[in-house]
């Protein structure tokens, strides 16, 4: 998109995606996803190890956007963004002692929570233009640095049994023109949040929680579309806010 070159390397545009779903077990209380790792039991589905095990396949459309390498790592060395990973990571470290977990694993990163709040601001954004349900679209955030080869991409999709995943309205607005308009206007409405100056002097940190500048308001969305439930985000990584203003990765836009 014009404007952003600096940022984003390429966007790819899936016309037809396939989501594929297989049930291998129950979790009671919390699920592996919610922090609770070798401590949360899995159930198994049946007796016997199986053979099989039922799974859904659905199909829909996304957006795949990947970001600039150079640009991330010049952005996670500015002291501010450095500053801003410490207030998550004590965050964390407060969440996950409160449940008897180890405060020092499974902490994301700083690149996640970025590329993790940029996937709920656009499809916040998204869902005002391309007349899918907010609720019908998801996202994938791909930020792993741990085998030596960097990722630096989200895919936003939707995946339905019905209509809603079929509807097109997705890839027509991963279009260079539309994909920038819909940017600049998410980032300017990501500037000043509707629970400002509450939502920008969050510090994960006091209440030992999982996000910073991030609400309802300005960067949550449903269950359904994230997979992380609403956790680390932050908008002060992505654009300057009330409380925090030299940890933006958008700058110049």
């Amino acid at each position: 998109p014009t404007g952003f070159e600096s940022f984003i390397s390429r966007v790819l545009l899936l016309e037809r995606l396939r989501e594929v779903n297989a049930l291998l077990g129950f979790t009671r209380i919390e699920s592996t996803s919610d922090g609770g790792g070798q401590r949360t039991r899995r159930a198994p589905i049946g007796r016997t190890s199986p053979t099989w095990v039922p799974a859904t396949q659905v199909h829909g459309e996304g957006i795949f956007v990947e970001f600039s390498e150079k640009a991330l790592v010049d952005w996670e060395n500015v002291p501010a963004a450095l500053s801003q990973e410490a207030e998550l990571r004590r965050g964390h470290r407060g969440w996950r002692a409160r449940r008897g977990l180890d405060p020092n694993s499974d902490f994301p990163g700083i690149r996640f929570a970025l590329l993790h709040t940029i996937a709920h601001l656009l499809i916040r954004e998204l869902a005002l233009d391309c007349g899918y349900n907010a609720a019908s679209i998801r996202e994938r955030v791909y930020a792993d640095t741990s085998d030596g080869k960097s990722q630096a991409g989200i895919l936003i999709y939707t995946a339905a049994a019905d209509s809603d995943g079929t509807l097109g309205g997705l890839v027509d607005l991963g279009k260079p023109a539309n994909l920038g308009r819909l940017l600049r206007q998410a980032l300017d409405r990501s500037r000043v949040c509707a629970s400002d100056p509450l939502c920008a002097e969050h510090n994960p940190r006091t209440d030992s929680s999982l996000h910073a500048a991030s609400c309802h308001a300005c960067s949550f969305v449903s269950e359904t579309s994230c997979e992380c439930g609403n956790r680390y985000l932050d908008r002060a990584l992505v654009v300057p806010t009330l409380q925090v203003t030299g940890a933006a990765f958008f700058t110049g836009t």
